[in-house]
C-alpha cells in the first residue's frame, strides 16, 4: 500500500511540474494583480508540492546528519533545490526533486528485478521439519531439530534436513539444487539432501546433521552474503564519494560567491546567474551513477549466475574470473563422472563364454562394495548365492581370491595372477584391468574406467574461446589413464601420480608463473587445499559436501561444465558494463559542468536551461546507467 501510494505521489507531482512549466513559458511572468503569476501561483504550487514529495528526503538527511554523515546526494539535491528557490527558479528546484525519487524508484525496481533468482534459491529454506515422536508427528522449526532425530516426509515437500532414509523409497526432484531435470528415485539406507522435493511416496528420513551443518543451509549463507564481499572498483567509488562529494560542495559554494564579487557585486542578476550556476553544480555532481550502478552490475551479475545454478560468494570473484587465463581441474568427479564402467570385457574363449565370465566376477565380487566391484555387478543382472561361496579372501592391493563351487576363482590385477602361476594374456586397454581365474584356468578381464562427462570435451573449447590460455588437469591416477583422459578432453598440460599435498605444490607453481588469475576447479573434499590457494576455487557437484561450499569461491550446483562458461561469460559482461557506465557518467557530467561554467561567463543563452541538463546529468545518467546494467539480465549465456 505504501509503495502504490508513493508511486502516485510521484506521478501526481511529475503532472504538476509539467503543467507549471507550461505556465511558466508563457505566462509567467504576466501580471496578477500587484505581482506576477510566477509569485502568485507557481510559487505556492511548487512550494507545497515540494514540501510533500521531499519531506522523506530531508527525514533522510537529518538521520544521516546525527551519524555525522553530512555529504551524500541527497544533501547534494536538497542543498541545490533550496538554492533554486532563493532565485526564484521555482519549477526547476520541484523538478529536482521529482527526477531525483523518479530515479530511486526506477533503481529501487531494478535492483528486486536482479534480486528475484536469489530469492528463488532463499525460497528454499524449509518452514518446519514434521519430525515423529513415538506415534506422534510434531512440527519443529528446523533450527531445533538434532542430529539422528527421525522425521517425516510427506509427497510434495521439500525435504528439510539432509538424513539418510530409514523408511520407504520415493522420486525425487533435484532440479532446484542441481539442475537434474530427470527424477532421482532412492530407496532405505540412501542418503539424501536437503532442499529437494520428495515427488511419489511418503518417506522416513534420519537426519545426519543439524540445519545449520546441512547443505540447504550452507547455500543460504552463500547466497545471502554474496553481496557483502567488494571488488576494488567498488570500494574505489565509495571511497571517492566520500571525498568528491564535499569538494563538489566547496566548489559549489565558489562559483556562487566568487564571481559575482568580481562581476557584478551590485548586480541582482549576476548574482542569481552564478547562484544557478552552483546549484545546477550540487545537481549534476551528485554521484547518484556511479555509487549506484557499479555496485548493481554486480548485483546484477550474480543474481544472473544464480539463474544458471551458480553460486558466487561475492562481487571480487566475478572481477577474478574475468582476469583469469589460466584453469587448473582435478580429474574424478570434475572432468570424469566419478562413476567406474566396465567399458571393455575380453573373454578367453578357450575356457569361457562371456556369460560365464560375468557370472564368475560378480560371484567374485559379491562382497566388495568397492566401486569397481559395483561396475562390475551392473554387466549382468544376475541373483547371487552366497551360499555357494566360501572362504572369502581380499588380498590388499592385488584383488579377491574365493571358493565358488568348490573350486577356486580369483578376480584381481595381474600381480594376483602372477602370484598364483597361472598363464594369461595381459591387457593392452589402458583403465583398470580385473582379471579373472576359475579352476586355475584364465577365463578373460574386464577394463574398467572413470567416464568422461558428456560435456567436457565442448566446455573445454569454450572455455579456450573465453580467454583461458592454459589449462592443467592434476590427477592422483596413473600417468597413462591420466594422460588418455587429457589428451581426449584437449587439456594442456596433465599431471599425474599426485598426492593432495602434491596438487597444492603444482598449484604453487603455476600461480607463481601465471601472469594473470588462475582458477582451480575441485569436487570440494580432497581438494580444499587447492581450492583455497587459487585465486578463485570452483567446487563442482560437490553440493553434498561441506569442503565444496566452505573451501570454494564458486559453487556450480550441478555437474555441469559449461556453467563455468557460464559464469566467465557473466563475469566478462558484467566488468564491461561496470566500465562502461564509470566512463559514461564521468564523460557526461564533466561536459554538462564545463558547459555550466562556460555559459556563465560567455552568456551562451542556456539561463535556466542549464538546471534540466543538470538533472539529465544526474537522473538521467543514472536511469541510462541503471538500464545498461539490467541489460547483463536480457543475454544468454
Amino acid at each position: 500500500m505504501k509503495k502504490k501510494f508513493k508511486i502516485a505521489k510521484i506521478i501526481l507531482a511529475l503532472i504538476i511540474v509539467i503543467v507549471l512549466l507550461c505556465l511558466h513559458f508563457t505566462i509567467g511572468e504576466n501580471e496578477l494583480g500587484p505581482s506576477n503569476i510566477n509569485t502568485l501561483i507557481i510559487l505556492p504550487i511548487s512550494l507545497v508540492t515540494y514540501l510533500l514529495i521531499s519531506y522523506n528526503l530531508y527525514i533522510k538527511m537529518f538521520k544521516k546528519l546525527k551519524k555525522g554523515q553530512i555529504f551524500d546526494e541527497v544533501f547534494l539535491t536538497l542543498v541545490a533545490t533550496i538554492a533554486a528557490f532563493c532565485i526564484q527558479e521555482y519549477v526547476e528546484a520541484l523538478a529536482v526533486v521529482v527526477f531525483f525519487q523518479i530515479g530511486e524508484m526506477f533503481e529501487e525496481y531494478a535492483l528486486n528485478k536482479s534480486r528475484s533468482s536469489i530469492k528463488s534459491i532463499l525460497s528454499l529454506r524449509p518452514d518446519v521439519v514434521n519430525v515423529i515422536e513415538g506415534d506422534e508427528i510434531i512440527a519443529k522449526d528446523p533450527d531445533e531439530v538434532e542430529k539422528d532425530t527421525v522425521f517425516l516426509v510427506k509427497p510434495g515437500e521439500r525435504v528439510p534436513l539432509d538424513g539418510i532414509i530409514i523408511e520407504g523409497n520415493s522420486t525425487f526432484d533435484y532440479s532446484s539444487m542441481t539442475g537434474e531435470s530427470i527424477p532421482v528415485s532412492l530407496n532405505e539406507n540412501s542418503e539424501i539432501i536437503s532442499g529437494v522435493i520428495n515427488l511419489t511416496s511418503p518417506i522416513k528420513v534420519k537426519s545426519t546433521k543439524e540445519f545449520y551443518n546441512s547443505t540447504i543451509a550452507k547455500i543460504l549463507d552463500v547466497v545471502e552474503n554474496a553481496t557483502n564481499v567488494k571488488t576494488n572498483s567498488e570500494k574505489f567509488i565509495t571511497k571517492f564519494s566520500k571525498i568528491y562529494t564535499p569538494i563538489v560542495c566547496l566548489l559549489a559554494l565558489l562559483f556562487s560567491v566568487i564571481p559575482p564579487l568580481f562581476l557584478g557585486i551590485d548586480n541582482p542578476e549576476v548574482w542569481s546567474s552564478w547562484i544557478l550556476t552552483g546549484a545546477s553544480f550540487l545537481v549534476v555532481s551528485c554521484p547518484c551513477a556511479l555509487v549506484l550502478s557499479v555496485p548493481m552490475a554486480y548485483f546484477v551479475g550474480i543474481g544472473q549466475a544464480s539463474k544458471y545454478k551458480v553460486l558466487v560468494k561475492g562481487s571480487n570473484f566475478l572481477e577474478l574470473i574475468n582476469k583469469a587465463d589460466t584453469i587448473v581441474f582435478d580429474k574424478t568427479g570434475t572432468l570424469t563422472k566419478g562413476n567406474f564402467e566396465v567399458t571393455n570385457v575380453d573373454v578367453n574363449e578357450e575356457n569361457c563364454s562371456y556369460d560365464k565370465l560375468s557370472e564368475l566376477a560378480i560371484y567374485a565380487e559379491s562382497y566388495s562394495n568397492h566401486p569397481i566391484a559395483q561396475a562390475i555387478k551392473k554387466v549382468k543382472n544376475i541373483e547371487v548365492d552366497k551360499d555357494s561361496l566360501k572362504d572369502y579372501k581380499e588380498i590388499s592391493g592385488k584383488g579377491i581370491i574365493v571358493t565358488y563351487q568348490n573350486k577356486s576363482l580369483i578376480a584381481g590385477n595381474d600381480k594376483l595372477l602372477e602370484d598364483n602361476g597361472i598363464e594369461f594374456n595381459k591387457s593392452k586397454n589402458i583403465g583398470t584391468i580385473i582379471y579373472i581365474a576359475f579352476d586355475n584356468e584364465y577365463c578373460g578381464s574386464f577394463t574398467i574406467k572413470d567416464t568422461i562427462k558428456p560435456t567436457t570435451k565442448s566446455a573445454l573449447v569454450e572455455l579456450k574461446k573465453q580467454g583461458f590460455k592454459n589449462t592443467y588437469m592434476l590427477s592422483g591416477d596413473n600417468a597413462l589413464i591420466a594422460e588418455e583422459v587429457g589428451k581426449e578432453c584437449g587439456i594442456d598440460h596433465v599431471k599425474a601420480n599426485l598426492l593432495p599435498l602434491d596438487k597444492t605444490t603444482i598449484l604453487e607453481k603455476i600461480l607463481a608463473e601465471s601472469k594473470q588469475n588462475v582458477v582451480f576447479v575441485g569436487d570440494g573434499v580432497n581438494d580444499s587445499p587447492s581450492l583455497i590457494m587459487a585465486d578463485v576455487g570452483i567446487s563442482m557437484g560437490g553440493i553434498g559436501s561441506d569442503a565444496a561450499i566452505e573451501a570454494s569461491d564458486v559453487v556450480i550446483m550441478d555437474d555441469d561444465l559449461n556453467r563455468i562458461v557460464s559464469t566467465k561469460k557473466i563475469a566478462k559482461s558484467t566488468i564491461y558494463k561496470v566500465y562502461q557506465n564509470i566512463f559514461f557518467a564521468i564523460g557526461v557530467k564533466i561536459a554538462i559542468l564545463a558547459l555550466n561554467v562556460l555559459d556563465s561567463f560567455f552568456h551562451f543563452g542556456l539561463g535556466s536551461y542549464i538546471m534540466w541538463l543538470a538533472i539529465f546529468g544526474d537522473v538521467g545518467v543514472t536511469v541510462l546507467c541503471t538500464l545498461n546494467s539490467i541489460r547483463i539480465m536480457l543475454k544468454k549465456y
